[in-house]
């Protein structure tokens, strides 16, 4: 305070007592010019509001549900290839999605086997199927694989598309998205031994192995194997269950055997050919023999009680003129279907193992864009005489054939008004699905069957 302003009266006073006199001077003035009020109303506003509990949360996401890596024995990845997660979907429509998958898991009641039916019959099925349910949105990008659940009460589906994510249908309004590769999703395929159980291989060097109903995804394998094109990159292509192991098809050429119950570990390891592995297949009743095809123009067959670390020969080699796109066994191995890019599907009796096996019994041409080098040729599930694929014909259509090479039936549509990339068929029932590249669904079936 400036002595010159301490009046008379105020000299006897101590400091302290002058302090005190200043500050009630200014409070008095403070409340004259309502300063102290504002103060209070301020200091209101910012108290912490009490935290109010509520039950609806409509808008939160489920988390994804990590494995925990200690008690798998694997090192925590630093670059996760999975998130697990769901896409941006409301906890409510999580909740009604994942009830009612789990009951449709379910095979409440026998239903008669569509592929057992004989040729006549099954013919006769075939010329009864339509589009009953408009396209199905199921992805955002191209669909480059498909899987149907063995399940006889619903239709259950899963796709993978380009950019590495895995989608399921099962009859809701909407589709649910897990991100769990990092690249496209080449092969899909639900578990023969749990229903729950999804595997997926994509382009990133990643095989995936998911419970559709927990919402967890754990990669089981990871290619260790260099691309001879691509030097830096790890990739792989295909899937083929082999009683409970998985055999993988790599870009080098490799074909690993990995045990699904111990993640990361590489039972057998074989170098079959010297460009990309295309498919791979166990074969169906013979369980120590394996189907491929390659790059290289070629399908072979291997024993696996051969596999070396090192390149082996193969038990039968079948030559083509060009790339192969697929080559699958029938239902018992009897046969064996092969897809060129020379615009050539051929067919294989694979009944014996040996020389006449590799003469092609009948050879189908197919039209097939220069560009487009995934059509794939599969037989109908326990059938020998009759396979399906998709076809680039107009009007756009999915074709079934049987081994003569006649069109059995063209599954065309007034719906279905874009090509399909893939094409897919239920274990059982008369419902075959396209996928196309628009990240839809064609489903054709018959009236009265579950959709």
């Amino acid at each position: 305070m400036d002595e010159n302003n301490i009046s008379d009266e105020d000299e006897n006073l101590t400091y302290e007592q002058l302090r005190t006199k200043r500050i009630e001077k200014n409070e008095e003035m403070f409340d004259i010019l309502g300063v102290s009020q504002a103060a209070k109303t301020l200091a209101s506003c910012l108290k912490k509001k009490p935290l109010i509990k509520n039950n609806q949360l409509n808008n939160a996401t489920i988390k994804p549900i990590k494995r925990s890596m200690r008690i798998a024995h694997l090192s925590n990845p630093q670059d996760g290839y999975y998130s697990g997660k769901p896409g941006l979907s409301k906890l409510k429509r999580e909740s009604d999605f994942v009830e009612k998958l789990s009951d449709d898991l379910a095979i409440k009641e026998p239903v008669n086997d569509f592929h057992m039916l004989s040729s006549e019959k099954f013919v006769h099925v075939l010329r009864s199927l339509d589009m009953n349910i408009p396209p199905i949105k199921m992805s955002g990008s191209g669909i480059q694989s498909l899987a149907i659940h063995p399940s006889e009460t619903s239709l259950i589906i899963a796709a993978g598309d380009r950019k590495g994510n895995i989608s399921l249908y099962n009859g809701n309004p909407e589709s649910q998205k897990f991100v769990v590769h990092k690249a496209q999703v080449n092969c899909i395929s639900f578990c023969t031994w749990d229903p729950n159980k999804l595997f997926s291989t994509s382009y990133d060097g990643s095989v995936g192995c998911g419970d559709i109903v927990k919402h967890t995804f754990d990669i089981v394998y990871r290619s260790k194997h260099k691309s001879i094109i691509r030097s830096n990159i790890n990739q792989t292509t295909w899937h083929s269950e082999c009683e409970r192991n998985l055999l993988i098809g790599n870009g080098s050429g490799h074909v690993d055997m990995v045990d699904t119950r111990i993640p990361d570990t590489i039972i057998n390891s074989a170098w079959c050919h010297q460009r990309s592995v295309c498919t791979v297949q166990c074969h169906p009743l013979l369980k120590h023999y394996f189907l491929t095809s390659s790059e290289m123009g070629e399908v072979s067959l291997w024993d696996i009680r051969n596999v070396t670390d090192k390149h082996i020969n193969p038990v039968l080699r079948f030559k083509h003129p060009k790339k192969l796109t697929s080559s699958f066994f029938s239902a018992d191995g009897t046969n064996m279907v092969s897809t060129c890019i020379d615009n050539k599907i051929r067919i294989f009796n694979t009944k014996l193992f040996n020389s006449d096996a590799i003469k092609p019994t009948c050879i189908v041409p197919y039209f097939r864009h220069h560009y487009e080098h995934s059509l794939q040729a599969k037989w109908n599930p326990g059938r020998n005489d009759s396979f399906f694929i998709t076809s680039m014909l107009l009007p756009t259509r999915l074709q079934i054939y049987d081994c003569d090479g006649n069109v059995l039936h063209d599954l065309i549509s007034d719906n279905m008004n874009r090509r399909c990339l893939v094409m897919e068929v239920h274990p059982t029932q008369a419902i075959y699905v396209g996928g196309n590249a628009y990240g839809r669904l064609h489903v054709f079936s018959t009236k009265n069957q579950f959709i």
